[in-house]
């Protein structure tokens, strides 16, 4: 991470550490982190944000959250990227936080697009920055449709 940071100036990363009265080491929490590029480049993207997350299978299982944006020509535009050890409201929030912190800034009317994970919508929902006029937050058709399939289909149904 510092030679990304050396290499790219102007680019944010969050840490979020813990320390235990019982353990001597820092213990890692999340890390959220933004390009100075995709950040400048936000401001010329639709007011649209779709957050999802991918399993990273190595020495330790953790998950790498993407924010990623729709550029004028409706492209994917990354936003930005964060890692955690575990998906909570907690987590979530924080990440939402610095999102709207360095990335959307003074940009209201965004709509969030995600799946139908509890904790997003319970993060979105506690957080005041991304309550209606500011943000609003929208169910992605592709998991409601993947969702419906898998119920229907586990109850013997052919669609």
């Amino acid at each position: 991470m510092a030679s990304l940071q050396h290499f790219n100036p102007g680019k944010v990363v969050e840490w979020k550490h813990d320390r235990r009265p019982y353990i001597p080491k820092i213990i890692f929490r999340y890390v959220f982190w933004a390009f100075k590029s995709f950040i400048d480049g936000f401001v010329h993207c639709r007011s649209i944000i779709s957050i999802d997350n991918t399993h990273v299978y190595e020495k330790y299982d953790t998950k790498m959250l993407i924010f990623v944006g729709v550029d004028a020509n409706g492209q994917i535009f990354f936003l930005a990227f964060a890692i955690c050890a575990n998906e909570s409201q907690e987590t979530w929030a924080w990440f939402l936080n610095h999102l709207k912190k360095h990335v959307v800034r003074h940009r209201s009317d965004i709509c969030l697009i995600s799946n139908q994970h509890d904790m997003i919508l319970s993060s979105v929902c506690a957080l005041e920055k991304w309550k209606k006029s500011y943000g609003y937050h929208r169910y992605c058709i592709r998991h409601l449709k993947s969702n419906f399939q898998w119920a229907y289909m586990k109850k013997g149904c052919m669609i």
